[in-house]
C-alpha cells in the first residue's frame, strides 16, 4: 500500500469525502516538516503534501534535504503555498513537483495526487547525447542523462531550459536500435530537467522498461 503523509494543517482544510476516495492509500499526519522527514525516512512515502510556511525548517530546506538524500529523494512533493506572487515565486524556487494554492480544492488534489502516485517506475540510465530546441535557433545542447522511465528522464543540460520548450534528439538504448526523441521540459531542478517523451515508439518502449526493471534503483 502506498503512503502519504499530509502535514496537519493542509489535512485539516480537507473533509472526510476526499479521504475516502484516497482509501487506497495509508495516510500519515506529521505537525512539522521535521515529522514529516522522519515519516518518510521510516516509511518510505510515495508522497509528501506540506505548505511553504510549514512548523519547522521552511520548505525549501525540507526538499532540499530530501532531494539530496539518496534513500529518500524519490518521494513526490505537493507544496501548498497562498496565491499571491511573493508565495508563488518562493514555491517556484522548492524542489517540488507540484505547487498548489490555498484553499485547496479537493478535486484539483485529488487529480494531482492520481498522477503523482501513478508516475512510472524509473531506472539509472547515465548517456550523454546532444538535443536542438525545436523552433529555436540556439546550437546543439549538450546532455546527460541520469534515469529514465517509459514516459521520460531526468537530465543535466549544458544550457538553460524553460518549461514547455521541445527537444529532439536520438537515444541509443541497447537492444533496442538509437531511436529519435521528441520532449517537453516540465521540470527544472536546479539545472536538472525533467523531460516528458512526446513520442516513442514500442522497441524503445520495451527497451525502457527492461532497463527500468533491472535497474536497482527502480521504484
Amino acid at each position: 500500500m502506498k503512503k502519504i503523509v499530509f502535514l496537519d494543517r493542509v489535512k485539516r482544510d480537507l473533509d472526510l469525502d476526499f479521504f475516502e476516495k484516497i482509501s487506497d492509500f495509508e495516510v500519515f499526519t506529521a505537525y512539522s516538516n521535521a515529522e514529516a522527514l522522519k515519516i518518510h525516512g521510516k516509511h518510505k512515502a510515495a508522497l509528501i503534501i506540506t505548505e511553504l510556511y510549514g512548523s519547522g525548517s521552511n520548505a525549501r530546506e525540507f526538499c532540499e534535504q530530501i532531494r539530496d538524500d539518496r534513500e529518500l529523494r524519490g518521494v513526490s512533493i505537493i507544496l501548498c503555498c497562498r496565491d499571491n506572487d511573493i508565495e508563488l515565486q518562493e514555491a517556484a524556487q522548492c524542489r517540488a513537483n507540484v505547487v498548489m494554492t490555498l484553499p485547496l480544492r479537493a478535486s484539483a488534489l485529488l487529480r494531482n495526487v492520481n498522477e503523482l502516485l501513478h508516475i512510472p517506475s524509473r531506472g539509472e540510465f547515465h548517456a550523454q547525447f546532444s538535443a536542438r530546441s525545436m523552433g529555436s535557433s540556439r546550437t546543439a545542447i549538450d546532455c546527460l542523462t541520469e534515469n529514465i522511465s517509459v514516459t521520460g528522464m531526468l537530465i543535466k543540460a549544458e544550457a538553460e531550459l524553460r518549461r514547455g520548450e521541445l527537444l529532439q534528439y536520438s537515444l541509443a538504448l541497447p537492444p533496442a536500435n538509437s531511436f529519435e526523441v521528441q520532449a517537453e521540459v516540465v521540470r527544472n531542478d536546479r539545472g536538472r530537467y525533467g523531460v516528458r517523451f512526446s513520442r516513442i515508439d514500442s522497441s524503445a518502449r520495451r527497451a525502457i522498461e527492461a532497463l527500468v526493471n533491472s535497474s536497482p534503483s527502480a521504484r
